[in-house]
């Protein structure tokens, strides 16, 4: 699996997301549900970010980046895919 941090900048989220890459025993499958869970988590972030002055919201698309590009390298969709289907954009 290649790694995610070369073609990044190293940040914490790079660190973390090629841990789940390079997990051993960890199935695609479970690669892709760590990520998503990940990507979940700075979404709503990246949500709470928009809604309040009192949360900075700097890194949080880089991050939102990352998390797609692993995720779509699995085999996995994109955030934006994903999103498009969901009743909250109807």
């Amino acid at each position: 699996m290649p790694d995610l941090g070369s073609a990044v900048a190293a940040t914490p989220m790079a660190d973390r997301i090629n841990e789940i890459l390079s997990a051993p025993g960890l199935a695609r499958a479970g690669r892709i549900a760590a990520l998503q869970a990940l990507r979940d988590d700075a979404r709503a972030e990246q949500r709470a970010a928009s809604e309040s002055a009192m949360i900075d919201d700097d890194g949080l698309n880089s991050t939102l980046k990352q998390l797609d590009q692993a995720i779509i390298r699995l085999g996995g969709e994109a955030l934006a895919d994903e999103e498009e289907r969901s009743a909250a954009s109807l």
